[in-house]
């Protein structure tokens, strides 16, 4: 499921906080940069989470306050969705009332914010290190970031979309599947550092 309902009242008021606050991405984009951090390996704490937004952003002041608890929430959600067994990450996207042009043009800018996050959080990485399954995912998300608004918006443009927009939702979640998976099993592959303990 790539957008809730549930959450249409609350990308319309982020957009209203964003353009307030004087934010330039909107709340598509910036959704997507934290699941791509995500998704590259980062858990980022409250501190960290709004350095990446700020940074993104280009607000050298860093992230307007009033916008922390919003994304905290966000971040929570999505990690939430990320880890659950029945695919539940769902990407925050205009309503289906919105017309379909913006729809598209949201899921472009979500799939770029993913992209740019997972590059941040995974800098390390090389290509060499990530499957071919892995490097589709991402390259398929990279095809969806340049997509072109569509000429009408009939019922096929709205049922492509529909496609479209589930493709990348699981790419995302395949991406942070994989990786998770790996680190987990480094972790455990790991010696301890912890001394042992004396009674």
């Amino acid at each position: 499921m790539s957008q809730n309902p549930a959450d249409a009242d609350l990308f319309a008021a982020l957009v209203e906080q964003l353009a307030g606050a004087g934010v330039a991405p909107g709340p598509s984009e910036l959704h997507g940069l934290v699941c791509g951090a995500l998704a590259g390996g980062v858990r980022p704490s409250d501190a960290e989470l709004q350095g990446l937004l700020a940074a993104h952003a280009g607000l050298p002041a860093g992230w307007p306050g009033p916008l922390a608890a919003p994304f905290q929430a966000l971040r929570d959600q999505a990690l939430a969705g990320l880890e659950a067994e029945g695919l539940e990450l769902v990407m925050l996207l205009p309503p289906e009332q919105e017309e379909l042009g913006l729809r598209v043009a949201a899921l472009g800018q979500w799939c770029e914010g993913f992209l740019v996050g997972f590059g941040t959080a995974s800098a390390g990485l090389r290509d060499a290190d990530l499957s071919p399954g892995l490097q589709e995912a991402l390259s398929d998300l990279s095809a969806i970031s340049q997509v072109s608004t569509p000429d009408d918006d009939g019922d096929e443009e709205e049922g492509m979309f529909e496609q479209v927009a589930e493709h990348a939702r699981m790419a995302a979640i395949m991406v942070f599947t994989e990786l998770a998976l790996r680190q987990r099993r480094h972790t455990s592959q790991a010696p301890s550092q912890d001394p042992p303990t004396r009674h």
